[in-house]
């Protein structure tokens, strides 16, 4: 049976089993978490790739979906994906629950046909969705074959003038832009069909709507003919300005040279701005594809549209470096670029090899960093980056390399796989797997100061993905205030932030975590609901053998609402919701069946510690309390003394009992038998009205002193009373023992016998 068919045979009792753990989780926050800090916790997980309006028969999910995008108010989540056997980019309102294209495969309206549209981004009201598609949605201003960045207003009609704008355009005017195949390739017309311009999923469009970034993957018309590919820019579709974004530095005085753009040279190839991952080359842009990595080329926008980032590579076109260092082209660095501040606003290192914006660094005169890398030189960046050999923060590999920026552009997170230089030699892992960072993008930082680890590696056993597998995607929320990311690790050593889930036993497919930045806590989200692992229908593997093989199979494309308080993401999972049915069958050729979903975090209300003062307590009495306590000590002599605490003036009296065997007459004969008598007592008066310690000696009665001589003495008990005028009497009992030793009853034989010798009544002469 089939993991999909087991679930669906436990429908009621999954969602049973649902409900009572987030009961469970209730009742704890409740007990725990009745002060004012927000709670970690996170409701079930909601399957939003479907349309599911009520009462309609047509409800259908997708065949697959990727790249989730969800609005900034949380109603709509965008993503492109195959559904009712049509790709393209779709939107779900939440609300409603409607599925509508945005741009998308339609035989009705030919004109608006977009099957290849792919990787949205989302305005923060849902009212448009960016993406990119070779459709020629504006056949009047869309004359070239390639793809290019479009923009839906969703309050249009899709055959309605303006539902689509242009984003890939000249600057001042509508017209697009045109591009030019290098030649590199072994067909032109491929090129033409494939490489032109493109954006990121889910970063690239502003919060109002109004502002893409996009790069450029062709050569183009940008700033003029012949502008290299691999271009940051910028488009306001209201004014119609489009910018460069990742201008060149002038070396001598590092004012950005505004209007050029960046390129280099290295092995034949040309390297413009931003990283490909294949060298030179630029990436290809494929229709929504099953199993499709993502692009690996892209930019970023923060929600306000003040700042862009991007992975840079010509990083020494693009920024101040050192004065010695002269890094490959191929050479790799998060960069940053605040737009609002105009255009002689520099591009900034986000994080790197060296920091020669360091104070210290400038005074120190140094014109290149040393051999080894050591924090202790003010000009070391927080990596070991080897510029010579064309290794840099980001060495390729699973991940997405592109930056995520916080609403107002000043937080950063990225992945990089270049060493720490704190980390030393790194547990020996001569090819690190990428970890996540948090960058402060704020001005009086170091590099190092800047630079916050989210996660690291646990261990040095590279193929052990449960100490070292990749962070493969990552997210922020506009307000910074959380922080996601998706892995197959289950160990997370750092205690900042501080994991709080149960970890799973093993690595399985790539699970959904985040992070709280306020409560500086970890936790993962994605779970069966059932609250199993992340999992799908897959070959029997041995223990230690990964079987989810291929890349991105799991959670990915994380995306938040405003404040953090929903996330979307997709996963190829199907025990994440009940009722997810479109995972194929176990050997199907093209194996996907990924979801969009949204979970939300639960928000308790607010309340006021409760505080209480207890009472000043009560001043101690001016007397004892009216009790009496017993100690007792055996002496040799077979005497016990009793040490008797009183309140006050009264009578002491104490009685010892004691099992002893006599001889009785029963029917004319006698008899031994076992009887309780009293066989000492004492009796004092306590005279001081303040109390205190009073001791009474017990002597053995005569006719059973001979007992305590025994090898064990005489055992017995002893009863203490304490009686005083208007008081009640008091009594408490203590066990003792009467024993004589034998050099007590040799000291008292010598004794004896001292005194016969001076007897008889008269006195020598």
């Amino acid at each position: 049976m089939s993991l999909r068919a087991a679930y669906s045979g436990r429908g009621a009792l999954g969602v049973l089993a649902t409900l009572v753990l987030m009961l469970a989780v209730f009742t704890l926050v409740l007990l725990v978490g009745t002060g004012s800090a927000r709670a970690d916790v996170f409701g079930p997980i909601s399957l939003v790739s479907a349309s599911a309006i009520p009462g309609s028969s047509g409800n259908q999910q997708v065949d697959y979906a990727h790249d989730a995008a969800i609005s900034g108010d949380g109603r709509y989540v965008a993503f492109d994906g195959s559904f009712g056997g049509r790709t393209g980019v779709w939107r779900r309102d939440l609300q409603t629950g409607a599925v509508v294209p945005v741009a998308a495969e339609t035989f009705e309206e030919p004109a608006t046909s977009a099957p290849d549209a792919d990787l949205p981004s989302i305005s923060a009201d849902g009212r448009y969705v960016s993406f990119t598609t070779t459709a020629r949605l504006d056949p009047t201003d869309d004359l070239n074959r390639g793809p290019d960045v479009y923009v839906r207003d969703m309050t249009k009609a899709p055959s309605e003038e303006g539902a689509y704008t242009l984003a890939s355009a000249v600057d001042g005017s509508s017209a697009g832009l045109t591009y030019e195949p290098t030649g590199k390739t072994a067909s032109i017309e491929f090129e033409e069909l494939h490489n032109g311009a493109i954006a990121a999923g889910r970063t690239a469009l502003s919060a109002d709507g109004r502002t893409v970034v996009f790069v450029t993957t062709a050569i183009s018309n940008l700033v003029g003919p012949g502008t290299p590919a691999m271009q940051v820019v910028v488009r306001n579709l209201d004014s119609q300005h489009t910018e460069l974004v990742s201008v060149a530095d002038d070396p001598a005085t590092g004012v950005p040279l505004a209007g050029q753009p960046v390129s280099q040279q290295e092995s034949g190839e040309t390297y413009g701005a931003v990283f490909s991952g294949i060298g030179g080359k630029a990436p290809i842009f494929n229709s929504p594809q099953p199993y499709e990595p993502p692009t690996p080329a892209g930019a970023s926008i923060s929600a306000d549209g003040t700042t862009v980032a991007w992975m840079g590579v010509s990083v020494g076109r693009q920024v101040h470096l050192l004065s010695g260092e002269a890094p490959r082209a191929s050479y790799t660095e998060p960069l940053w670029r605040r737009i609002a501040d105009g255009p002689g606003a520099p591009v900034r290192r986000i994080t790197g090899g060296s920091d020669p914006s360091n104070p210290a660094c400038a005074g120190s005169g140094e014109a290149s960093l040393p051999g080894k890398a050591t924090l202790s030189d003010p000009c070391q960046g927080p990596f070991a980056a080897t510029q010579e050999g064309g290794a840099g923060i980001w060495r390729g590999g699973a991940g997405d390399p592109i930056p995520r920026l916080s609403g107002d552009g000043y937080s950063v997170v990225l992945l990089a796989n270049a060493p720490l230089v704190a980390l030393g030699e790194n547990f020996g892992i001569t090819e690190p797997q990428s970890d996540l960072y948090e960058v402060n993008m704020h001005e009086g930082l170091t590099r190092v100061a800047a630079l916050r680890p989210l996660t690291e590696l646990a261990g040095g056993d590279q193929q052990d993905l449960g100490e070292n597998g990749p962070i493969e995607d990552l997210g922020i929320s506009p307000d910074g205030s959380h922080i996601a990311f998706t892995t197959k690790r289950t160990v997370f050593p750092l205690g900042s932030p501080a994991y709080i889930s149960a970890p799973s036993s093993v690595a399985g497919m790539l699970e959904l975590f985040v992070i709280d930045t306020a409560d500086d806590t970890l936790m993962r989200v994605s779970q069966g609901f059932g609250g199993e692992p992340s999992e799908h229908p897959h070959v029997a593997t041995a223990p230690g053998i990964d079987p989810y093989t291929h890349q991105g199979d799991g959670a990915m494309s994380p995306s938040f609402t405003d404040q953090g308080n929903v996330v979307a993401f997709t996963s190829t999972a199907s025990n994440l919701a009940f009722g997810d049915g479109n995972t194929p069958p176990l050997g199907a050729d093209n194996f996907d069946g990924s979801d969009a979903f949204v979970v939300s975090r639960v928000i308790f209300d607010s309340q006021a510690t409760p505080q209480s003062i207890s009472p000043v307590p009560p001043p101690p009495p001016l007397s004892s309390p009216w009790r009496i306590g017993v100690t007792a000590r055996s002496r040799s002599d077979g005497k016990v003394l009793l040490y008797v605490t009183v309140p006050g003036a009264g009578t002491i009296s104490a009685g010892a009992q004691s099992q002893v065997r006599v001889q009785v007459r029963r029917h004319g004969r006698r008899h031994q038998s076992v009887v309780s008598r009293g066989v000492a007592s004492a009796k004092t008066a306590a005279r001081d009205a303040g109390g205190g310690l009073t001791t009474l000696t017990l002597t053995l009665a005569s006719h059973y002193r001979a007992l305590a001589g025994k090898r064990l003495g005489l055992a017995g008990t002893v009863n203490v009373t304490f009686a005083a005028p208007h008081h009640a009497t008091l009594r408490q009992s203590v066990n003792v023992t009467f024993h004589r030793t034998h050099k007590a009853k040799a000291k008292a034989k010598k004794s004896q016998v001292r005194q016969g010798s001076t007897g008889g009544g008269g006195k020598r002469k």
